[in-house]
């Protein structure tokens, strides 16, 4: 019991591994919370979620008007893979190259958040349109993910220094 504990505090003092489950948790919210929020010229509203986008036409009553899967797809595929990737500590090369991997489908993810969003907009009469914080989840994704790598490249380092002085 207290080997396990002491390897997986050992582990989460890593910075990377901060930063790794900081990707997991944005991603599980980014889950569950709108993206955008877009107000109709009617008086009805329509909410851009990673799962999909709901027209409400009162408070309570609202209607799925498009599925987003691939967006709620890559919101999972990019939070598991951060969160498998903190128990790679052994092995970072195969975690460097998992943040890069990771990183192009945060840009993909991003990338479909944007054209959905502006689908949406363009095929609804708009009054206002607003994106949440939880839109720029995939960005702040990116950046923490750039900063793990960069950390688990100076560990790689700094292990291939203390190699060549054995």
């Amino acid at each position: 019991m207290f080997y396990l504990c002491g390897k997986l505090c050992k582990m989460i003092q890593r910075i990377q591994s901060v930063y790794l489950f900081l990707v997991t948790v944005l991603m599980s919210l980014m889950i569950f919370l709108p993206l955008a929020s877009l107000g109709l010229r009617d008086g009805q509203s329509v909410v851009f979620y990673s799962y999909g986008v709901n027209k409400y036409i009162t408070r309570e009553n609202a209607e799925m008007i498009n599925h987003t899967l691939p967006i709620l797809l890559l919101v999972c595929l990019t939070g598991i893979i951060s969160f498998v990737n903190i128990f790679q500590f052994r092995k970072r090369v195969i975690q460097m190259r998992i943040c890069l991997v990771n990183s192009l489908l945060l840009v993909i993810l991003l990338l479909l958040v944007l054209i959905y969003y502006h689908m949406v907009k363009n095929s609804l009469p708009v009054g206002d349109h607003t994106m949440k914080l939880p839109g720029i989840f995939p960005v702040v994704g990116i950046v923490l993910t750039f900063l793990a790598y960069r950390n688990i490249h100076e560990d790689e380092i700094l292990v291939q220094s203390y190699d060549r002085l054995r």
